[in-house]
């Protein structure tokens, strides 16, 4: 099967932004805790069990006050904490809330001794286990005892064999104690422990276990691979801190930013409505030096005073309202404000006197109606007013309104993206594709999947002057906890892969374009295999050529520059032998980009494209 595709250079049919592929973070599969975020302690502060915010308990569920309920186990008080004994020992680990250090962080772990013999040890198996390697760990214990003077920390096989420990002194009041831990050997499947040789009681506030190596050596930091991930797709910007979770299955279960800074000893955290307690650890300042790190832009998405409208929404009173906006220009001067400012002022003394390079605010998410439209208008006029040099995007067209940018979500099959080869054909509002991706009838993320990806994206680059930016969603997948069925980084404990699609990602972000220049490659209906094609300048001589064979046949597509000699330095694809292969823990890059070999005839160039294949040729043009 032959295609063959005119391009014109000196036909330019739009301009991208510089920044055009971002990331979007939501804490969903322990993406933040049990992943990027380096914390290798399993509900360090004891809260795990705590009843999700304004909601009761029945029939093993939380239930919110409007009847939407989700899953809740409490039969383990202590997740992630158990008990060893040694064969003379008794002694009793319990949950108790009594006289609290910190009021919204009451919860303690209380031991209670009554013989040490051979030694007592309360221990943490992490996030499915915690990974040694010969490197320093460090954290820090917030504990009290009564009759105990002494404890020791440490790090043991899960044999029960210690590898490491450091004695920290107790003392009558809360203390907080901090300890390094030299881990002399690697081991895949770990605990931290406390071990006690006296008898009395033991009160534990908060304990936090991180690794040496996070991303820039930075205390209490990233996991370096995971942050490798993200900068190899170079985003132009980040998304956060969600998704649903902005806005809670209720208002009370909402993020609430200011909760979320300051001291990790003191951010109580929130229920994630994925199904479990987050710590917060991933709080405002983190996300913002996420982006930082990353070189950036930040998108923060704002709650308008809405729940989730798909998980019976609750909607805020007048007054709620107007806290919710007052809480959204605080976050943007927190992020964006200069020290002499209120929030700007708190940031610095956070750690980070320069303000961050806010680009976008999002008011709500996946927000819609009329009760979302008169939200909409009112936080639009506010922010625009007093910082009207930010991007502020709606989640939907809404009447009558000014809009920057609206934004559009698809999770669809395979064929519905090669579909939309015509799609925003319009003029009209900018575009923001903040949520898409092939995540139904593909496994978790396979070739075929990840083609159909690059037919919208192929689509996207092409309608650029009107689809301004786009992120892919999910972004973080633990293995051992998939809530959401195809994430673009999947990760273990000590292992890491990117599906297809990541390919996919990493390619359009890498070869990005500053122009984009016509390319004739009609689509042809019911074809077994198509060639979606974009094309575009990079300075005045590169030409960069993306295409999607997306099919059962293989395509000979031939390229032909109009008027103008092309030669290609670079050509890359992305292909398999099956559409349904894909990366795993096990093999990382089955599916991956490989170089690829070009042909030249007379003012042509050719190249074969398997099925269910994609390809970058970069040259230059004489």
């Amino acid at each position: 099967m032959k295609r063959t595709v005119k391009i014109n250079p000196d036909k330019i049919i739009g301009t991208p932004n510089p920044k055009m592929w971002g990331v979007f973070y939501e804490e969903i599969n322990h993406a933040g805790d049990g992943g990027i975020y380096a914390e290798l302690i399993r509900n360090r502060s004891f809260a795990d069990s705590r009843l999700p915010e304004a909601c009761v308990y029945a029939e093993q569920k939380a239930w919110t006050k409007l009847g939407f309920s989700v899953p809740f186990d409490n039969t383990d008080v202590l997740p992630g904490w158990k008990l060893r004994l040694g064969e003379e020992a008794e002694a009793k680990m319990e949950l108790t809330v009594e006289n609290p250090r910190n009021p919204e962080c009451a919860e303690q772990l209380k031991l209670t001794v009554k013989k040490a013999d051979g030694g007592v040890r309360i221990c943490n198996e992490g996030f499915w286990g915690i990974p040694l390697r010969r490197q320093a760990y460090y954290g820090f214990c917030i504990l009290r005892g009564e009759g105990i003077t002494e404890v020791q920390v440490g790090l043991m096989y899960n044999s029960g064999v210690v590898c490491c420990t450091q004695t920290l002194e107790v003392s009558g009041e809360f203390s907080k104690e901090m300890f390094e831990l030299e881990c002399p050997a690697e081991h895949e499947d770990a605990r931290f422990f406390v071990e006690v040789k006296q008898e009395g009681t033991l009160y534990l506030d908060f304990v936090t276990l991180f690794p040496d190596d996070t991303d820039q050596h930075r205390p209490y930091g990233f996991r370096k691979d995971l942050m490798d991930m993200l900068r190899d797709l170079k985003p132009g910007f980040v998304r956060f801190p969600g998704g649903c979770v902005v806005e809670g299955f209720n208002l009370q279960n909402a993020i609430y930013w200011k909760k979320t800074r300051g001291p990790i000893e003191d951010r109580p955290g929130h229920w994630d409505l994925w199904g479990y307690r987050a710590t917060d650890g991933m709080g405002m300042l983190e996300f913002c030096q996420l982006a930082e790190d990353l070189n950036a832009d930040l998108m923060y998405v704002a709650n308008c005073g809405m729940s989730c409208q798909g998980r019976i929404s609750e909607l805020a009173d007048e007054e709620g309202v107007e806290f919710w906006l007052q809480n959204a220009l605080d976050a943007i001067e927190y992020i964006s404000g200069e020290v002499d400012t209120p929030y700007g002022a708190l940031r610095a003394q956070d750690g980070h006197p320069e303000p961050f390079a806010l680009k976008y605010v999002e008011i709500g998410n996946e927000n819609n109606g009329s009760d979302y439209h008169v939200r909409y208008r009112r936080f639009f006029a506010e922010i625009k007013k007093k910082y009207p040099e930010l991007i502020l995007i709606a989640n939907e067209m809404v009447p009558d309104a000014p809009m920057d940018m609206v934004d559009d979500h698809y999770y669809t099959k395979p064929e519905v993206f090669p579909g939309m080869h015509h799609s925003y054909e319009e003029d009209g509002v900018p575009v923001y594709i903040g949520e898409y991706a092939c995540n139904q009838e593909v496994g978790y993320g396979n070739l075929k999947g990840a083609i159909s990806d690059a037919t919208i994206m192929i689509r996207m680059e092409n309608r650029a002057d009107r689809i301004r930016i786009a992120s892919y969603a999910p972004l973080f997948c633990n293995d051992n906890n998939r809530e959401w069925p195809v994430n673009l980084i999947n990760f273990d404990q000590t292992h890491v892969f990117g599906i297809p699609s990541y390919e996919i990602q990493s390619l359009f972000s890498n070869w990005h374009v500053e122009q984009v220049c016509d390319a004739e490659c009609p689509i042809v209906e019911h074809a077994a295999s198509n060639l979606h094609v974009t094309a575009g300048l990079r300075g005045k001589s590169m030409l960069i050529v993306k295409a999607a064979n997306y099919g059962t046949k293989e395509i000979e597509a031939e390229f032909a520059v109009d008027k103008k000699q092309w030669e290609v330095f670079r050509a890359l694809i992305v292909a398999s032998e099956k559409e349904t292969d894909t990366n795993s823990l096990l093999f990382p890059h089955y599916v991956k980009t490989a170089e690829t070999a070009v042909e030249y005839e007379a003012d042509r160039v050719k190249l074969t494209m398997p099925p269910y294949s994609f390809a970058v040729l970069v040259g230059e043009m004489k």
